[in-house]
């Protein structure tokens, strides 16, 4: 009898904890056309973990999924904890953004969390675009984007129009995202009236800029809406309407053959400027410069806008400074203004040429290459500046005798000797005690005849080395989020500090790096960025440590060679 409770007991404990974790699955619908999203939903209920299980950041194993669909942007994750008689839950739910790669029935497969299984669905994708009407009687969409050749990583404008002609709760539009695309919101959806024909209809209104990041097609998925069209007698009756905007397919040229061996710049506008902060007809040697380089872009993030290329000039030290970002983003996209200085000081007086800067970019409204352009300067530099000479009386010129005035006695010369040799010893002591007083104080007249433009130098060091630990660690960020564009801009922008050397591109810094390793790596990251295959399973955590390497290797390096030969 104690055996069989003690087995049943058992048997109830074991019951409780397989109940106290549940990982669930569902969707939407079950039946879509090939470009329509679907929804699925993971929920994982846990009667154990508690409030702890919402700290938790871990996530369901999605890779199951890649066979038959497109991942959509991120999850959108939710949790929420209740408590009822003491028994405390956690629910955290996940919705996945999912996009079909074939028709016919698709499988989503069990996925796991936690070592729970969620069951699998099976979809039915339809040969045609969508299985939603595009328009009802009361709401219809207009939808609207950027006309011509388009090419990877250009700005295109997609404006989004839904409009109603009644009265509706619970209005709802699908989150705007694009598969392969980087989606850039121009501003808060709006609801305004307007009238067509006549009649006067409402419209909701989003505005987006999409950066396509290959080539290829592009689809942009249709987008639902979802309303409850309100009775008018009663407010809490009424029917609930979904139409769903009809997809869009876009081909994505890839960077043309014609663009020469340069950073990909597609934009509708590209202008280059550059200021001065002391005329080139005032250089002088030592004193340090400001040249101020101004960049603005229409159709380019930041991100997008390279440094601008600095040829090294013999006698001419570089010491760059941060980069400003002044972009703005407006509903007719987005415009950068980019400002890059560098502290230019000559070394010696004589003749300096600034060569021409030439930045190629791709006209996306003329479809061809076009440069922005610097023209060439030729510097005079002149000498440092000295200190005046002190003012003396000049020779030649010499005081007219003083004549005695009548009625004074005259002076006799023995006294006039002697008045005469105690001021010469008066003066001499005089002489010396000043020239013992400045040899007490040493250091402060050392320090009296020091160059302006030593100090100068110095503080352009100190800058040298505060950029070069700032974007080290903004390096090491980028890497550590595995954010390939910030990797490659860092990059630049580090070994130009480090180095001492104006470097605008990533060949630059790999043949200062001087390493093998590091060199697979860094043309890793850039098919990353450019190749029209996207996959690459490039990790941006191995750059940092492998250029500390190259770094210890070539600094290993340097100190052989500066030991002495044996004799």
């Amino acid at each position: 009898m104690v055996i069989r409770w003690i087995i049943t007991a058992a048997l109830l404990i074991t019951s409780q904890l397989v109940l106290a974790a549940e990982f669930i699955s569902s969707v939407d619908r079950k039946q879509i056309g090939r470009s329509d999203p679907v929804t699925l939903q993971l929920q994982h209920v846990d009667s154990q973990g508690g409030f702890l299980n919402l700290l938790s950041t871990d996530m369901p194993d999605l890779s199951p999924l890649e066979r038959d669909w497109n991942v959509v942007g991120r999850p959108r994750i939710s949790k929420e904890s209740s408590n009822v008689n003491g028994k405390s839950t956690s629910t955290t739910r996940w919705e996945v953004e999912l996009l079909p790669r074939r028709t016919g029935e698709v499988l989503i497969p069990a996925l796991s969390y936690k070592g729970e299984y969620s069951d699998p669905i099976r979809i039915n994708v339809e040969d045609t675009a969508t299985t939603e009407p595009e328009k009802s009687e009361h709401f219809f969409f207009e939808v609207e984007v950027s006309s011509g050749t388009h090419y990877v990583q250009e700005q295109l404008l997609y404006i989004e129009r839904m409009y109603y002609t009644v009265n509706h709760d619970d209005a709802s539009l699908s989150e705007f995202e694009v598969a392969n695309a980087r989606v850039q919101p121009l501003m808060d959806p709006k609801k305004h009236i307007t009238v067509v024909d006549g009649q006067r209809i409402g419209v909701y209104e989003r505005r987006y800029a999409i950066f396509p990041e290959s080539s290829g097609t592009l689809v942009i998925p249709g987008q639902r809406f979802t309303a409850r069209v309100t009775d008018r007698y009663n407010r809490f009756r009424g029917s609930a309407e979904t139409i769903v905007s009809k997809p869009i397919e876009l081909t994505i040229n890839p960077i043309p053959d014609s663009y020469p061996q340069a950073p990909w710049i597609p934009a509708s506008r590209f202008v280059l400027e550059e200021t001065f902060s002391t005329p080139p007809t005032e250089w002088q040697a030592g004193e340090p410069v400001t040249r101020t380089f101004t960049i603005k872009a229409t159709g380019l993030n930041s991100g997008q806008v390279p440094p601008v290329p600095m040829a090294e000039v013999e006698g001419l030290r570089y010491y760059p400074d941060q980069t400003q970002d002044n972009s703005s983003i407006s509903e007719q996209g987005i415009v950068t203004t980019i400002t890059q200085s560098v502290a230019l000081v000559p070394g010696a007086a004589g003749e300096l040429i600034l060569p021409e800067v030439r930045i190629p970019w791709w006209n996306t409204l003329e479809n061809k290459v076009e440069y922005a352009t610097l023209p060439e300067h030729v510097i005079t530099v002149t000498p440092a500046a000295t200190a005046p000479p002190s003012s003396q009386t000049s020779p030649g010129i010499s005081e007219p005798p003083v004549e005695p005035v009548a009625g004074e006695l005259p002076v006799d010369s023995g006294i006039w000797k002697l008045a005469l040799g105690a001021s010469v010893v008066m003066n001499g002591l005089l002489l010396a005690v000043v020239a013992w007083l400045m040899l007490r104080q040493p250091s402060s007249s050392a320090a009296s005849v020091v160059p302006d433009h030593q100090a100068r130098k110095e503080a352009a060091d100190k800058k040298q080395k505060e950029d070069e630990h700032y974007y080290w660690r903004e390096l090491k960020k980028s890497a550590r989020e595995n954010n390939a564009q910030a990797i490659r801009e860092n990059i630049i922008h580090w070994a130009s500090a480090a180095s001492g050397r104006p470097m605008t591109s990533l060949a630059q810094a790999e043949v200062w790096l001087n390493d093998v390793r590091l060199s697979a790596a860094l043309a890793e990251l850039d098919a990353t960025l450019y190749s029209a295959d996207k996959n690459s399973a490039f990790n941006g955590s191995s750059i940092t440590l492998l250029i500390e390497r190259a770094m210890k290797a070539n600094k290993s390096q340097e100190n052989q060679e500066s030991l002495p030969e044996l004799y």
